[in-house]
């Protein structure tokens, strides 16, 4: 009987898991209806030394309120135009939530400039060239992409026939109370998924004209990718792109990306906020790969294991191989597998291979979707080199179900049903996150 109850809770939950899937592709906008069937996106790794350039629009009109003083009379007719230069500069470690995870560092630098009217002290209204300096580091989860953590320094002067006129010269430091996924790898064709956190950010230094936000911002957001089409950049290997979508939860547009395998990155993209609540857009001009390393890492799986079916607390085992181009021996060699923010280290052997035998865990990651409610990515690295990669599996829907049910205050979901699918949506983040 008690088996039978199980059951029973476990099938209602899933029914009411499914009835907020269907809510969650509502709030995105509309996109073009494509034809052909996209390639599920899946996780990459990126190379230390990759670089991107992108000419890029700065959208810095939006900002100004007409009915704020401080800008009383301010005109700026035309987008800031620069280029953004983005370097991945290595990989580390980082705490995060008291747990410890395997991230890329990704510098972004740009020079942007254009014609603005301001207001002055006793110079009343004075027309010049803003000159935008901006320098940014992001840290990356190497197993999902998520961002962790994003500190910016900007410098804004206005530079006129009487001087200069400093507009803000600021550090920025944002951190996320739930990691910013803005990827579920895999990501499959035709998927939405959402995700709700906090942004937190603190400013240090003179603000200027500038009004700094409050602390916190609650981020409701949802993503789609239906759309595997020719993006606005003509570059070679790019001509289709997988184009993902993100909106708030009034269903506006508030960033996208044409993502390309073959730069590993994104040949275009638009975020309505890359500082300051400034809009930004970006076209790829040039790519620069970095220096792949000679060692390579073979993974060799049981054929029977389904890495998008993944039981809960299942273990996940597989052999993995150091190749170097020169042959030497990597014999006793500590090989570190990050997963779920923690390290786990193991030797390899005289033919630089070992076994990994990990469990897979019941963690819940922060996004949701109807295809896998808990998918997650595995790092591997070699000790002392910078040779790593990453691999995501899934955990199976129908155990992640049966798992919420068994909880004793999984039924109080039910009580808890209040119109608008992002509520409901936080309520699940909030009741059913192990």
């Amino acid at each position: 009987m008690e088996t039978n109850s199980r059951r029973f809770r476990a099938i209602l939950v899933s029914l009411l898991f499914f009835s907020l899937s269907l809510n969650m592709g509502s709030g995105l906008a509309e996109v073009e209806e494509i034809e052909n069937i996209g390639p599920n996106i899946e996780i990459f790794d990126m190379v230390i030394g990759d670089t991107w350039v992108f000419n890029t629009e700065l959208d810095v009109a939006s900002l100004i309120d007409p009915t704020d003083e401080t800008w009383f009379g301010t005109v700026i007719e035309n987008p800031l135009i620069g280029q953004t230069t983005r370097t991945v500069l290595g990989i580390e470690t980082m705490e995060y939530k008291s747990k410890n995870y395997s991230v890329y560092e990704i510098k972004q630098e740009g020079n942007y400039e254009g014609i603005g009217t301001f207001p002055a002290p006793v110079l009343g209204l004075i027309t010049g060239t803003m000159l935008v300096d901006y320098s940014a580091t992001v840290w990356i989860r190497i197993s999902d992409h998520a961002t962790l953590r994003e500190v910016t320094d900007i410098h804004i002067d206005l530079q006129h026939i009487a001087g200069v006129e400093l507009l803000l010269d600021t550090v920025i430091t944002r951190e996320f109370d739930t990691d910013a996924e803005y990827f579920d790898f895999p990501t499959l064709w035709g998927e939405t998924w959402t995700q709700t956190y906090i942004q937190n950010e603190s400013w240090d230094g003179n603000s200027g004209y500038f009004t700094p936000p409050g602390n916190e911002k609650l981020k409701e957001m949802a993503y789609g990718y239906n759309n595997h089409s020719t993006p606005p950049v003509d570059w070679n290997g790019c001509e289709k792109s997988s184009y993902v979508q993100q909106t708030n939860s009034e269903g506006e547009i508030t960033e996208y990306r044409w993502y390309c395998p073959s730069i590993r990155g994104n040949v275009a993209e638009w975020d309505e906020d890359i500082i300051l609540g400034v809009p930004a857009y970006l076209e790829l001009i040039s790519f620069t790969p970095g220096e792949t390393s000679t060692s390579q890492i073979e993974l060799e799986f049981d054929p029977l294991f389904e890495s998008n079916n993944v039981t809960l607390n299942s273990p996940i085992i597989f052999n993995l191989t150091i190749l170097l181009e020169n042959g030497s021996s990597l014999e006793n060699e500590i090989v570190k597998v990050n997963y779920l923010g923690e390290y786990t280290n193991w030797t390899l052997n005289g033919t630089n291979s070992a076994t990994i035998n990990i469990s897979s865990n019941i963690s819940k990651d922060s996004t949701t979707t109807l295809y896998d409610w808990a998918s997650h990515g595995i790092v591997i690295q070699l000790s002392n080199h910078d040779v790593f990669t990453a691999f995501t599996i899934t955990l199976n829907s129908s155990s992640i179900a049966e798992g919420i049910a068994l909880r004793s205050e999984s039924l109080e979901l039910m009580s808890n049903w209040v119109d608008g699918s992002f509520e409901l949506i936080t309520i699940f983040g909030e009741q059913t996150r192990w």
